[in-house]
C-alpha cells in the first residue's frame, strides 16, 4: 500500500473564469477550425445551451430518461442509426421536454470512430442530428466497420468553473470546456473517463492541440464545467434484433451494497485472480502497471510490490487446489530472485533503483516461507530472514531501510510487514526466541502508533494481520485490545459511508477528506479489509457482538466499493479493445476516476476476498439493520 502525489482536493488551476455567456464553448472535441461567423454562430447555440439556459437543475436533467424507459432509448437511437427515423410512440417523453446538449460517441471494438456535440432544437431534435451526423462521420471514414456501441451523454448545468469544480472526484461525473480565443472544445464526461485525463491534462491537451503557448493560455483561457447523464446504448444488429441502453454511473454501472453477498464476493476473487494469471508473462514476470487508456504497460516497478504478488499468487493457488499456477508461482519466484536478489556477508537482499527495504526483503521471505516447495529456496530463505533478523534493535524498532541506511521513514509499512513474516512462522514453529522479539515489537510499535504525531491508518492492517496470528496461540488480552483500538479508530477515522461520500459510487472507500493520510486507491481498502477480515473473526471468537457487528457492516461497504472498481463486463470495459480485454478483465482500477491497474491494487483486494470468504458465514453477508439493502 503505498500513495501517488496527487490528492483527491488538488483543484484543478483556474487562470481566468469565464463569467458570462460570452465564453461558452461550442460543439465537440476536434482539432478543426471554423470560420469567424461560423464560430460566433456556435458560440451563441452553446451560450443559450450552456451558460445562458438548458436544463434547470441536475436532478431534473438527470430524469431525461427514466430508468425503466431504457429499452425505448435503446430502440430510438438504434432506428435513428440504422433507418434514420422513429416511431413517435416510442419516444421517451423527457426527450420531448428536455433541454439537454447532445454528446454522441460510436465505438468499435472499444475504439471511438467518431464523436459529436449538438445544441440546436430540443433534446430530441438535437439526438437526431447527432445521430445523423455521427453516422456520416464514421460512414465516410475508409475501412471503418460499424460500430457496436454509441455513449451518450446529455449534458446539462453549465456554469464557469471555480476552485475545485473539476477536481479529482469530478472526474467522469462533470465534463469540462475550454475556450481560448475562437478555439473552443467541449470534453465529456465519459471522455476525461475513458482517456483517463485530469482537468490539468485536458488543459495541457487543448493548449497542445490547438498550438497555444503556457502563457498564453494562462493569461487568456476561459473554462466551464458540466453535468451530464451517461448512456451505453447496444445497437441493435437488425429491425428485429435486440438494442439496450445501459445507464452509467461515470462510466460503469452503479453496484449496490445489495450485491455484496457470498457469490459475488467468490466472484470478485475469481476474476482477480484471473487477472493476476493472465498478467503472469512466460519468463515469470509479473505486470507492475497496465493503463487500459493508452492500452500499454509501465515500466515502473516496485519489489514491495512485486513480493506481494507472489503471495497473492500462492495463497490463490493454495485456496483453489490449482496445482499449475503454484507452480506458476515458483516460476515468479525465480524470476524475482534471478533479477532482484543478492547476498552481501551473509545476508539476503531484495535490491531496486538503488534500495533496499525491510519490507520487501520481509515480504520476499514471507513468499518463499509460504510456498510449499519452500525447501527449493532454502538458502536464500535462510539469508533474507538473517537479514530481517540484523534489522531488529534490542528496543523492539526496525530499521527500514538496508540501503540507504540512514532514510528512517517506511515505520508504518515496514515493520508491520517484517512482523508478520515473523508472526506466520511462529505459527509453525512455536519459538519462545521468535515470540519474544514479536512481542518486544508489538510494545515498542504500540506506543509508537499511539502518539498522536505517529498515528496512521496506514499501520494498522499489517500490525493486525500479525497480531491476530499470535494472538490466536497466545490469547494475549493486550494484542486484543490493541487490534480493537487500532481498527475502531481505522473505521472511524477513514471510511466513507453512504451518507458521507461525495458521490453513491465511492461509497465504502476508506479516504479522509482532505488527504490527510494520502489519496483514495484500491490498494488501500484491500489491505484495510485484510486487517478488517482478522479483526471480525477476532471480535467473532471473543463473542463482542458490537465490534463484530460493525467490523462486519464496515467489510460489506468496503467490498462494495472494491466491486464498484473492479474491470467486471463488457460495461466498464466499453472502450477496451477485445483483444486488450484479458489484460485489464478482473483487474481493479485505483479510483473510480483513474483507470490505471496496478498489481497491489488486484492482490491486496484479492487476499481480502479469500480472507473474507474464509471468515464469513452466510448470514454476515446480510445488509445492515435499518439500511434499505440497495443503498451504495
Amino acid at each position: 500500500m503505498r500513495y501517488n502525489n496527487a490528492i483527491e482536493s488538488d483543484a484543478f488551476p483556474v487562470t481566468r473564469l469565464a463569467r458570462n455567456s460570452r465564453y461558452a464553448a461550442h460543439g465537440g472535441h476536434s482539432a478543426r477550425s471554423y470560420k469567424a461567423p461560423m464560430i460566433r454562430r456556435l458560440l451563441m447555440l452553446a451560450a443559450a445551451a450552456m451558460l445562458g439556459g438548458g436544463a434547470g437543475s441536475a436532478a431534473a436533467a438527470e430524469q431525461i430518461v427514466a430508468g425503466d424507459e431504457a429499452p425505448r432509448l435503446a430502440r430510438v437511437v438504434s432506428d435513428l442509426w440504422r433507418e434514420g427515423r422513429v416511431g413517435s410512440e416510442r419516444v421517451p417523453a423527457g426527450l420531448r421536454q428536455a433541454d439537454a446538449m447532445v454528446y454522441l460517441a460510436a465505438r468499435d471494438d472499444g475504439r471511438r470512430i467518431g464523436q459529436v456535440w449538438r445544441f440546436e432544437g430540443s433534446t430530441l431534435d438535437r439526438l437526431k442530428d447527432a445521430v445523423k451526423d455521427l453516422k456520416t462521420t464514421v460512414d465516410a471514414r475508409q475501412n471503418s466497420a460499424e460500430p457496436e456501441t454509441l455513449e451518450l451523454v446529455l449534458a446539462h448545468d453549465a456554469r464557469p468553473l471555480t476552485v475545485g469544480a473539476f477536481s479529482n472526484i469530478h472526474r467522469g461525473v462533470r465534463g469540462l470546456m475550454v475556450r481560448y480565443g475562437g478555439q473552443v472544445e467541449l470534453y465529456s464526461p465519459t471522455y476525461a473517463l475513458t482517456t483517463n485525463r485530469d482537468g490539468r491534462a485536458l488543459s495541457s491537451f487543448f493548449r497542445k492541440t490547438h498550438g497555444i503557448g503556457e502563457k498564453a493560455m494562462a493569461r487568456e483561457a476561459r473554462f466551464a464545467v458540466f453535468d451530464g447523464g451517461q448512456w451505453l446504448i447496444r445497437l441493435a444488429s437488425g429491425p428485429d434484433g435486440d438494442a439496450s441502453a445501459t445507464r452509467m454511473t461515470r462510466g460503469n454501472r452503479l453496484v449496490p451494497l445489495s450485491d455484496v453477498t457470498h457469490e459475488n464476493t467468490q466472484r470478485l476473487a475469481t476474476l482477480a485472480a484471473g487477472w493476476m494469471s493472465r498478467n503472469l508473462h512466460d519468463d515469470g514476470r509479473m505486470t507492475y502497471k497496465y493503463w487500459p487508456s493508452p492500452r500499454k504497460e509501465s515500466d515502473a516497478n516496485n519489489m514491495i510490490r512485486q513480493w506481494m504478488a507472489t503471495l497473492a499468487l500462492i495463497r490463490s493457488a493454495r485456496h483453489n487446489g490449482d496445482d499449475a499456477l503454484m507452480q506458476r508461482a515458483a516460476e515468479n519466484i525465480d524470476y524475482n530472485l534471478a533479477h532482484f536478489y543478492r547476498e552481501e556477508d551473509g545476508l539476503g537482499l531484495i535490491e531496486w533503483s538503488g534500495k533496499i527495504k525491510l519490507g520487501a526483503v520481509a515480504l520476499a521471505a514471507l513468499a518463499l516461507f509460504e510456498h510449499p516447495d519452500t525447501e527449493r529456496w532454502q538458502a536464500q530463505h535462510r539469508a533474507l530472514a538473517r537479514t530481517v533478523e540484523t534489522m531488529h534493535e534490542p528496543s523492539g524498532a526496525f530499521q527500514t531501510f538496508y540501503e540507504p541506511a540512514a532514510r528512517t521513514d517506511g515505520q508504518n509499512f515496514y515493520p508491520g510487514e517484517a512482523l508478520l513474516y515473523w508472526a506466520t512462522r511462529y505459527e509453525r514453529s512455536r519459538d519462545d526466541d521468535l515470540l519474544a522479539r514479536i512481542m518486544r515489537s508489538f510494545r515498542y510499535y504500540r506506543a509508537w502508533h499511539l502518539d498522536p504525531d505517529n498515528r496512521n491508518p496506514a499501520f494498522i492492517p499489517w500490525h493486525t494481520q500479525a497480531l491476530y496470528k499470535v494472538w490466536r496461540i497466545t490469547g494475549d488480552d493486550a494484542l486484543r485490545d490493541f487490534i480493537y483500538r487500532m481498527n475502531d479508530w481505522l473505521i472511524d477515522q477513514m471510511q466513507q459511508t453512504a451518507d458521507e461520500a461525495p458521490y453513491p459510487d465511492v461509497a465504502g472507500r476508506f479516504y479522509k477528506a482532505g488527504g490527510e493520510y494520502g489519496p483514495p486507491h484500491a490498494s488501500s481498502t484491500g489491505v484495510y479489509l485484510e486487517g478488517l477480515a482478522d479483526a471480525y473473526a477476532l471480535a467473532r471468537a471473543e463473542g463482542d457482538k458490537t465490534r463484530s457487528d460493525r467490523y462486519r457492516t464496515a467489510i460489506r461497504r468496503g467490498l462494495r466499493n472494491v466491486m464498484q472498481l473492479q474491470f467486471a463486463d463488457d460495461i466498464d470495459m466499453f472502450y477496451v479493445p477485445d483483444s486488450l480485454r484479458n489484460r485489464v478483465r478482473g483487474g481493479i482500477r485505483e479510483t473510480v476516476y483513474n483507470n490505471e491497474i496496478r498489481c497491489d491494487s488486484v492482490q491486496h483486494n484479492l487476499m481480502a476476498a479469500y480472507r473474507i470468504l474464509d471468515v464469513f458465514e452466510p448470514e454476515d453477508y446480510r445488509p445492515e439493520d435499518n439500511r434499505p439493502v440497495n443503498s451504495p
